[in-house]
């Protein structure tokens, strides 16, 4: 018979000592996770090229806008722009917003469930809270970042060039600022609470983003269907176009005409359509602690 003896070697094994960040860590890292998630870093080139395109078409035109202003002096802004001001550039970044929200919302979600991530979460210090608000604020982050930097560029730049003075333009029209921020909460909301809805539910990403994509872009028509039927309780039917409350936000808070939006037509007023996105904004995060209380 052989002789085996065993060895036990010392690898110097030491606890860690370093600083315990606890839950507010945890929520932190969760929301770096989500916003290289969403811009697709650290991961395969093909995966930055859809991210990165959405920033170029957000950022560029009011570059190009704002360099015109500067380059010619007998440039007039509202006039002379194929996008007018802040209230039609928000049309632009709006789809930016939608294009990004279905590929982001479900790239933030559903990887996490399909590759049992969620159970590592559990293990650390973590509430189901604190992993919706880490998704939910890195896509809100985000999708605030698409709207308001591109219109705050507007901002300034166009009060850079008032006869008046940087600083008083700046003061004068700090009303549109006000709008802007007004309106930026309902278009984030808007699009992306339906994204994360959709997210928490789906089983793959692609099948996700085409489904946030054919509600969003198709239901003004259904809206508009509802709009020329008449029956009781037909007019209610057009406040499931998810695209257009937004609008009739952004058209309210820039005194803008309504034009022919189904909701407006059938006689409803803009707060009904902020009631709609805070209705679909609470319902989301209530589904989503619901999904998630039963996995962390």
């Amino acid at each position: 018979m052989s002789d085996k003896t065993g060895v036990v070697y010392d690898l110097g094994y030491k606890p860690y000592e370093g600083e315990r960040l606890g839950r507010s860590g945890a929520i932190r890292a969760m929301l770096r996770d989500g916003l290289r998630r969403t811009f697709g870093i650290r991961r395969k080139s093909r995966k930055k090229v859809y991210p990165w395109g959405l920033v170029s078409l957000a950022f560029l035109p009011a570059i190009v806008f704002v360099g015109l202003a500067f380059a010619l002096s007998s440039f007039a802004p509202e006039a002379e722009s194929p996008f007018g001001g802040h209230a039609q550039y928000i049309s632009l970044v709006g789809t930016v917003i939608i294009l990004f929200c279905a590929s982001a919302a479900p790239n933030l979600l559903i990887p996490d469930r399909e590759e049992g991530v969620l159970a590592v979460y559990s293990s650390r210090p973590m509430t189901a809270w604190d992993y919706i608000w880490g998704r939910v604020g890195a896509l809100a982050l985000v999708c605030s970042a698409f709207f308001l930097l591109p219109n705050l560029l507007m901002y300034v730049g166009f009060a850079a060039l008032d006869d008046a003075g940087l600083a008083s333009a700046l003061i004068d029209n700090l009303d549109d600022l006000v709008k802007i921020l007004v309106t930026m909460v309902a278009y984030v909301v808007g699009y992306g609470a339906p994204a994360l809805l959709i997210s928490t539910y789906a089983k793959r990403v692609g099948p996700a983003a085409g489904t946030y994509l054919a509600i969003v872009l198709i239901s003004p028509a259904f809206a508009e269907l509802f709009r020329t039927l008449d029956f009781p309780g037909s007019r209610y039917g057009t406040l499931i176009a998810v695209l257009q409350h937004p609008e009739v936000i952004r058209n309210w808070v820039f005194d803008e005409s309504q034009g022919s939006v189904p909701m407006s037509a059938v006689g409803f007023e803009p707060w009904v359509s902020v009631l709609s996105i805070a209705a679909m904004g609470a319902a989301t995060i209530y589904l989503m602690a619901r999904r998630y209380r039963r996995e962390l």
